[in-house]
């Protein structure tokens, strides 16, 4: 054990390096005792009306998220290609306000999965849309996997996940519900 005797005006201050350690590597232990970092998931099947084309097309509309989607604040498409898109986002809430980049990867019309690694606030962040047709419906498969640096954070979302997920996927319903009232062309982002 290294104890440092330090002298500032006429008082003495005894620091211990290894008391210090101690306290971080216990509370460390604690903590990752007590606190899941386990990948936070969601997934809901669900059938709806509308047509398969205009819910595709709301999902790769990313320059739009901004204005329905919770939390995201700012939406920008950066590239295109025929496979994939990539797109800057702004998420914003009462713990943080964070931009990452995200990966679209599509299969038209059936597949979208967005992804971002490594940002300041996730490990990591997948969300996967399937889309089936069906008579007079839609089957969409929307599944979230993430996990969160902060392992605080990482532990209030996995209260709070479920209300979350269905706050994201029923933004998407909405959004391409009203497109649908508009004369939207809705080949035009994959072209």
């Amino acid at each position: 054990m290294k104890i440092n005797i330090l002298k500032k005006g006429n008082k003495f201050y005894i620091t211990n390096n290894h008391f210090n350690y101690d306290i971080k590597r216990n509370f460390t232990i604690f903590q990752n005792s007590f606190i899941k970092t386990n990948d936070i998931i969601y997934r809901k099947n669900i059938d709806i009306v509308c047509a398969k084309d205009l819910f595709f097309y709301t999902i790769l509309n990313v320059d739009r998220y901004k204005y329905f989607l919770p939390y995201v604040t700012d939406s920008k498409i950066t590239e295109k290609n025929k496979e994939y898109f990539k797109a800057n986002l702004q998420i914003e809430n009462i713990f943080f306000k964070e931009k990452y980049d995200s990966l679209i990867q599509f299969i038209y019309p059936t597949t979208i999965t967005v992804s971002s690694e490594d940002t300041n606030i996730f490990h990591h962040l997948i969300t996967e849309w399937i889309i089936k047709e069906k008579k007079n419906c839609i089957n969409i498969d929307f599944y979230i996997n993430f996990r969160l640096k902060n392992k605080i954070y990482q532990n209030f979302m996995n209260l709070y996940i479920k209300e979350l997920g269905k706050k994201i996927l029923y933004s998407f319903i909405n959004e391409s519900k009203s497109n649908s009232h508009k004369n939207t062309d809705v080949l035009h982002l994959i072209k």
